[in-house]
């Protein structure tokens, strides 16, 4: 259950050499994460219930300035005034919630949601049912606020609930961090330096596996099978094999 750092002895040797990260869902199960105690105590502006939340890293080591765990709260909300200093993709795994723009609009979103909150963004939390996600966190230049000069959250369906249309493509561009969901058809794809577009070794690539199967083969041989709520990280550079074996759908957050 454990990540696996494909014969590396620890993460930052991993990330040094250039090999993939990956972390079943397993990993972040919630009996694995580690509590944080109440978002109160932590200085939260909770004015609903006592939300509690937990949390696991993938590892200490960021990949690009990103860094990538788990997080899970019970019900509550609470202002979130100071504005983000740094740009948040998640993906629901459970639990239902609500995030709220300085300005009132509101944005609620489900499991199977994709979240971002752009540097800069601030407002409001609110979980109404208890909450799991799977995040990404990247450190970043500034990047211009949209007209209006309101930093807005973003929530797009990476799976068909509740009549919202199935998203494929682009969710998010904020230049330094950009967030999709791609579908991946059966075949395979040599990953090299100077390759472009979508397996683009320019960028840190950070996967969560909606459903498929797929293999990853870093260029020493060394290979690992990812399946649905698997999370994979491709640090800048990486080159290898990956074979889709079974059409799949993938949540994608590239970092620069």
């Amino acid at each position: 259950d454990e990540p696996a750092w494909r014969g590396q002895s620890s993460p930052a040797e991993s990330a040094a050499r250039l090999a993939f990260v990956h972390a079943p869902l397993s990993y972040f199960a919630l009996d694995k994460l580690a509590s944080k105690g109440t978002r109160r105590a932590g200085g939260s502006l909770v004015d609903v219930g006592e939300p509690e939340d937990w949390s696991r890293p993938i590892a200490k080591d960021a990949w690009s300035g990103a860094r990538a765990g788990s997080w899970a709260c019970s019900e509550g909300g609470w202002d979130s005034p100071k504005l983000r200093p740094t740009t948040e993709t998640f993906l629901v795994l459970e639990g239902w919630g609500c995030v709220t723009d300085v300005d009132g609009t509101q944005h609620s979103f489900g499991p199977n949601d994709v979240v971002v909150l752009p540097r800069h963004w601030s407002g409001r939390w609110d979980v109404a049912r208890f909450l799991h996600k799977v995040w990404v966190v990247h450190d970043h230049p500034d990047v211009p606020a949209g007209a209006d000069g309101v930093v807005r959250a973003v929530v797009a369906p990476a799976w068909p609930h509740f009549g919202a249309p199935l998203h494929e493509g682009t969710i998010y561009d904020g230049g330094h961090t950009r967030v999709g969901v791609a579908p991946l058809a059966p075949g395979s794809v040599a990953v090299s330096a100077a390759e472009a577009g979508f397996w683009s070794s320019a960028t840190a690539k950070f996967l969560w596996i909606l459903d498929g199967v797929l293999f990853l083969t870093n260029a020493d041989g060394s290979s690992r099978r990812c399946v649905a709520g698997d999370t994979a990280v491709l640090p800048a550079g990486w080159t290898g094999l990956v074979d889709t074996v079974q059409p799949a759908r993938v949540v994608w957050v590239d970092v620069d």
